[in-house]
């Protein structure tokens, strides 16, 4: 007992020094970001020494970076004490990217909340790269395929409120992620209500997310209508006399 009150201690002063020092980090950035932000451009040497220096960066202002400065902003070294980690999760705000590389697809992979919300589309290979991100905003895209839909599914957090229709195929496919926005979206066939209506957590139009309510209304009623024996899987249980 006492040794997990020390773990628990020992963490809370390591995460403590960490966001003191990475407060100090952020400082000696924060002109960088400015001139960055401003310029719309920058250099692999901003680049490298932005990289693991905070856990937030917000580069809006660029509208294209090189495949090297990619790989340096995707950098983050974490602190670990025994099987806990110290650092805070790592957030990139890239909204003024217009297009990307699949090799750059591939570095910010590595970020865990990533904002790409200036991209107008991407490829298949870039959407399977990208599903490797924790939580991942691609607000700009207007329409995707089935087959970039199957590798976004993977994502924890997935933001597509560019999006203004889906298929029921796609609908079918992104009710497997956890957290889903889809607040572009104003109409939805009944088929695409019962699928988005598995999801977890989803933000959506308020008129469609009447019509996913009946479906989750139905489902619970079912639950709650089921005789005892059935809901637990003892259908065959208990045979009727004569049977």
């Amino acid at each position: 007992m006492f040794s997990n009150i020390f773990k628990s201690e020992r963490i809370a002063i390591r995460r403590f020094l960490y966001r003191i020092t990475a407060a100090a980090k952020w400082l000696t950035v924060r002109k960088i970001v400015r001139e960055i932000n401003s310029s719309g451009e920058i250099t692999d040497e901003q680049a490298e020494r932005m990289s693991s220096k905070v856990r937030q960066l917000e580069l809006n202002g660029l509208t294209s970076i090189t495949d090297k400065q990619a790989e340096s902003l995707s950098k983050r070294d974490d602190l670990w004490l025994e099987d806990s980690r110290i650092t805070d999760e790592h957030h990139l705000h890239l909204n003024g990217l217009t297009s990307i590389t699949d090799k750059q697809a591939e570095s910010l992979s590595k970020v865990e909340h990533l904002h790409l919300n200036g991209l107008t589309s991407i490829t298949d290979k870039q959407a399977e790269s990208l599903s490797k991100v924790w939580w991942l905003h691609l607000n700009g895209l207007t329409t995707i395929t089935d087959e970039q839909a199957e590798s976004l599914n993977k994502v924890n957090g997935l933001y597509l409120d560019g999006l203004t229709s889906i298929t029921d195929e796609q609908a079918e496919i992104l009710s497997e992620v956890g957290w889903l926005s889809l607040k572009g979206l104003t109409t939805i066939t009944d088929a695409q209500a019962e699928s988005l209506s598995k999801v977890k957590y989803l933000e959506i139009s308020e008129a469609c997310q009447k019509q996913i309510d009946k479906y989750k209304s139905n489902k619970a009623k079912k639950v709650r209508g089921a005789p005892h024996s059935q809901s637990l899987g003892f259908r065959n249980l208990y045979p009727t006399p004569g049977a």
